[in-house]
């Protein structure tokens, strides 16, 4: 069972369709401590029944914000990183002086427009990189390394750890970009596995079948695992969400990634493609005509 298979399941029953989410198996994944992106987690519940705060509040659950990231780094230092963008700016001014903060800030903020590039071409859309500038508003022209070299040794540090080794491509350093910009959030009690949890309740409601095997056919793949990519080539070879032969896939091995929020994203895209072939209808949100079948 994949975050990406129930995300979409549980999409497809809302908009009406009968489901059948296979498993092999697999038990429903563990989440990671810190929930990123939380945007990713609200319009899954708002577009599949009651939303993510009626949600927890009827599972006596809460949504706080997480402590800050605790680094220490190679000499020794103990480095206490803020998400906010001016707490940063502060807390890295006093332990790093104001020109190693003043570069920290300016790599972040170039990583958030990589972000804007990140969203057209892999987790809100599905735009196709083919050009040279297309890369490069990606980072693919660059390596962690690159990146990494515009600070000093200690935050240095930070970037490289990003990715498998200072080779990989530099956006494998996105996820600085979307903790500074949305936050580090954690559930309170019981930790974040609780969301999967509920998750499995809204397939519930939705009358999602949940089998472990099926030899039936297969509309939607989302069984794929994503490595890491050492090389912008891999990160464009990462699974689209419709392959070259027609078949939809949604899961950690998209061009999204396999970062929670990511596999949320690949699901949503996977789902608009497949209700568009089954009923000829537009569910996008950029589709403003578009109203959600009445709720059985």
């Amino acid at each position: 069972m994949t975050l990406a298979g129930m995300a979409a399941s549980a999409r497809l029953a809302r908009l009406g369709h009968a489901v059948t989410l296979i498993t092999d198996g697999a038990p429903p994944p563990s989440l990671p401590d810190a929930i990123l992106l939380p945007a990713a987690w609200r319009d899954l519940f708002k577009k599949t029944g009651a939303h993510l705060v009626t949600a927890l509040n009827g599972a006596g659950l809460e949504l706080v914000e997480a402590p800050a990231e605790v680094h220490t780094l190679a000499d020794g230092t103990r480095l206490e990183l803020p998400t906010e963008r001016g707490a940063q700016w502060r807390a890295l001014s006093a332990q790093l002086g104001e020109d190693e903060a003043a570069r920290w800030r300016d790599l972040v903020d170039d990583l958030d427009d990589v972000m804007v590039a990140f969203r057209r071409h892999a987790l809100e859309g599905t735009l196709p990189v083919t050009t040279a500038e297309q890369r490069s508003s990606l980072w693919l022209d660059r390596s962690l390394g690159d990146v990494a070299g515009r600070l000093g040794s200690g935050l240095r540090e930070l970037v490289l750890a990003c990715g498998p080794d200072a080779d990989a491509p530099a956006i494998s350093a996105l996820s600085l970009s979307v903790s500074r910009t949305f936050g580090r959030w954690r559930l309170t009690p019981g930790g974040n596995d609780a969301l999967a949890d509920l998750l499995i309740a809204r397939l519930a409601e939705r009358g999602v079948r949940i089998v472990d095997g099926d030899d039936g056919p297969v509309d939607l793949d989302c069984t794929g695992h994503g490595a890491a990519p050492r090389t912008a080539a891999e990160w464009l070879a990462r699974t689209p969400i419709v392959g070259a032969d027609g078949r939809l896939r949604a899961s950690a091995a998209s061009p999204a990634g396999p970062e929670p929020w990511a596999q949320l994203g690949s699901a949503a895209l996977a789902v608009y493609e497949l209700h568009e072939r089954l009923t000829g209808e537009d569910s996008r949100p950029t589709n403003v005509a578009f109203r959600m079948p009445r709720p059985l």
